[in-house]
């Protein structure tokens, strides 16, 4: 495939999660998992960047650090800023073939106002659905930003965003995105 900004070799891409099971909602997540037959080289991930852009404009990736010394495997979560917010791709990407070093190098840290924020997009997705664990992900949220716990409610959600505002790490079009969504 050379139209994405690179040349990927062959592999195989399955769906898992809500798409495998037939269970596909308005909140669930694109699940995949992807075998390759190359190593995860940044030449790797930056034709899977440009062909994402590509085709699907601009986004925000996260790179799981569980993986960080993973020379096979990374998981990946991209958030396309033209698609709802709670319509993540999450890969997981794995090779037939170790790389002969981790990328990105250096292995960036998830920063803590990011993964607040995903906790917090996490809880607003789970009432949505009426789940009942929606506290959970609302006082994981409050603690990484070093707030006082709060219940999830829709008013302190929106008690939290400008303080997730503060963050310069946080993807102002996805807070943007998750402030709309709170606002329907």
């Amino acid at each position: 495939m050379t139209s994405c900004g690179g040349t990927f070799a062959s592999g195989k891409v399955d769906f898992r999660g809500s798409f495998a099971s037939g269970k596909v909602d308005d909140y669930s997540d694109v699940d995949l998992d992807a075998n390759v037959q190359v190593e995860l080289t940044q030449g790797f991930f930056d034709s899977l960047s440009a062909c994402l852009k590509n085709h699907f404009g601009a986004f925000s990736i996260r790179y799981d650090p569980q993986q960080k010394h993973d020379r096979i495997a990374q998981n990946i979560t991209v958030n396309f800023h033209d698609y709802p917010i709670f319509w993540r791709v999450d890969f997981d990407i794995k090779s037939d073939r170790e790389a002969s070093q981790k990328w990105p190098s250096p292995f960036p840290d998830w920063c803590v106002a990011t993964s607040a924020f995903w906790n917090v997009v996490w809880a607003v997705k789970r009432a949505r659905r009426g789940e009942d664990d929606t506290d959970h992900y609302m006082f994981s949220a409050c603690e990484k930003m070093g707030r006082p716990v709060l219940d999830y409610s829709v008013e302190n959600v929106e008690t939290l965003l400008p303080d997730l505002c503060k963050f310069p790490d946080v993807d102002r079009v996805l807070l943007s995105k998750l402030r709309g969504e709170i606002n329907r």
